[in-house]
């Protein structure tokens, strides 16, 4: 045997244990291997949601240290009430040391949609690079028509925050013209008296225009993550044999299905039977 045949290379420290992971590789690839399409696109879509879930599961891991942070904080001025000095006449405000990872989480999450744009590519024929939605969902609209579960989908369900992500990590980028002339990209605690209701006011991180960054990272990776897998299956159903279709598992029933989220049944195979896949 020659020396250095095999070649073994760790690629992620996430296992499958990681929902994302878990859905994204082990059990796309499966459904991907029943599709009528190409061995070559068969491996581009593939190596696509790999990527998928690695940019993913590094966001996941910035939000929930942030989201951990802030509540941590958060319970602390609830249970040792606000810090004053010289007679109220100075607070002490909190911190959260890591929110300016808040500009990766936001990064990783741009990454992850732009790697899917090869996979809508495949699909619908086209040659993007840049995750702009709005004009996929009309390319779409196009091709498949407005009653599409794929168009319908991606309008009613995606469309509207897949915008104001894609534009906040756009504002990242180029502040200087995309966030107003005296205000920063993001702001930390802040705490402020209020006259009117006699007492101290906590303001939460928050970004330039009001949103905040807690609720953002903890509706946007599963709102990315829902995103990348309802595409796929969607474009994958479409390329099914005809004597087959993609089922969603009961969320009961997933263990059973070695984790699997999504399944291959005989289209007359009414329910879904448990197998030793």
């Amino acid at each position: 045997m020659k020396r250095g045949q095999f070649k073994i290379q760790k690629v992620s420290n996430i296992g499958t244990s990681n929902t994302i992971m878990s859905a994204l590789t082990i059990g796309m690839f499966d459904l991907i291997d029943f599709a009528e399409i190409t061995k070559e696109e068969k491996d581009i879509i593939k190596k696509t949601n790999l990527n998928i879930a690695k940019h993913l599961t590094k966001a996941e891991k910035i939000a929930i240290k942030i989201c951990s942070a802030i509540e941590n904080k958060y319970k602390s001025i609830e249970k040792n009430g606000i810090e004053t000095q010289s007679n109220d006449r100075c607070v002490t405000i909190p911190n959260i040391e890591c929110l300016d990872d808040v500009r990766d989480f936001l990064k990783y999450g741009k990454q992850a949609l732009q790697e899917m744009v090869q996979i809508f590519n495949i699909f619908l024929n086209t040659a993007g690079s840049l995750p702009k939605y709005n004009i996929l969902l009309q390319e779409i609209k196009k091709q498949m028509g407005e009653n599409d579960p794929i168009y319908i989908t991606l309008k009613n369900d995606h469309d509207s925050w897949l915008k104001y992500f894609l534009d906040l990590r756009s504002a990242e980028e180029h502040p200087t013209t995309m966030v107003p002339k005296g205000k920063e990209f993001y702001y930390d605690f802040d705490i402020n008296w209020s006259e009117e209701d006699q007492k101290w006011i906590v303001y939460f991180p928050h970004f330039y225009e009001g949103t905040s960054i807690y609720e953002l990272l903890k509706v946007s990776v599963h709102n990315i993550f829902t995103f990348i897998e309802e595409m796929n299956i969607l474009f994958l159903q479409k390329r099914m044999p005809s004597i087959v279709e993609i089922r969603k598992v009961p969320n009961d029933r997933v263990k059973d299905y070695a984790d699997r989220r999504y399944v291959v049944a005989l289209k007359d195979d009414f329910p879904v039977k448990k197998t030793n896949s």
